[in-house]
């Protein structure tokens, strides 16, 4: 992990909402794995004194570069929206436990919105692959998992592209095809696909999502419920001991 000023070298908006950062380190992108994520800390005079994590879309080693997407829903992805390329911005990372990958099994990974933007580099890792991609509608693009994987399944929830309904409902079809499912999104998508999973024997990776103060273990915020060998639960530390967990230690409350 490394903590250094990073230069911003396009700063775009791919939807309503949705931008895709490019930012230059060389140390950060030779050392990223497939599920971390970066600790940004915003620029600002008025608020934000947390950093906010956000998962590595891609890594570019050869450039000495990575990118993250991120949504706009409050003060601190405002302030970022609004940076401009060749400014700088305070960075820390690669962080936390990202995904394992299999090189003799046949894989899938199931995003759904913006969670489906850490599975990117994991497909470009994974050379047999398939990508089941859901949204609400079509505002997000997909020809970046159309270039890494074999096939790319997308559903929208409103029918404006892809299949109409819900991303589950296509894995569900083909779940006997794979070995193994990395998961990212909302929660409650994370669990129908870990249900799936468990009932058709087939292994199970998921990346959580938590609030996260500092990122490093160390002050509890972005705590979750991981099961014990022996049914019971404990708390372990999304941004430490994950993000990435397997399916079986996982209790969603949802």
């Amino acid at each position: 992990m490394v903590s250094e000023i990073c230069k911003i070298m396009q700063n775009k908006e791919l939807a309503a909402g949705i931008f895709e950062m490019i930012l230059q380190s060389d140390k950060i992108a030779a050392a990223a794995m497939p599920g971390q994520f970066v600790h940004i800390k915003v620029k600002s005079s008025s608020f934000a004194l947390l950093r906010r994590p956000i998962s590595i879309h891609y890594a570019d080693k050869a450039a000495g570069t990575f990118a993250i997407v991120y949504h706009v829903v409050g003060q601190g992805t405002e302030e970022m929206s609004r940076i401009e390329s060749g400014e700088c911005i305070d960075v820390m990372g690669p962080l936390g436990k990202g995904f394992p990958i299999f090189t003799d099994k046949k894989c899938a990974v199931v995003g759904g919105g913006i969670g489906t933007a850490p599975l990117l580099e994991l497909a470009k890792n994974i050379s047999d692959c398939d990508a089941y991609l859901g949204f609400r509608n079509c505002n997000y693009k997909t020809e970046a998992f159309e270039q890494s994987c074999r096939n790319v399944y997308v559903t929208t929830e409103d029918g404006s592209y892809g299949n109409i309904g819900y991303i589950t409902e296509q894995l569900e079809k083909r779940i006997t095809d794979y070995d193994v499912i990395y998961t990212c999104g909302p929660k409650v998508m994370m669990q129908c696909v870990m249900d799936i999973c468990c009932k058709n024997n087939v292994e199970c990776y998921v990346s959580i999502e938590e609030r996260m103060g500092c990122g490093i273990g160390a002050c509890l915020v972005c705590a979750c419920k991981i099961k014990e060998v022996d049914g019971e639960w404990h708390y372990k530390k999304a941004c430490k001991d994950g993000p990435v967990f397997n399916a079986k230690e996982v209790i969603f409350d949802v």
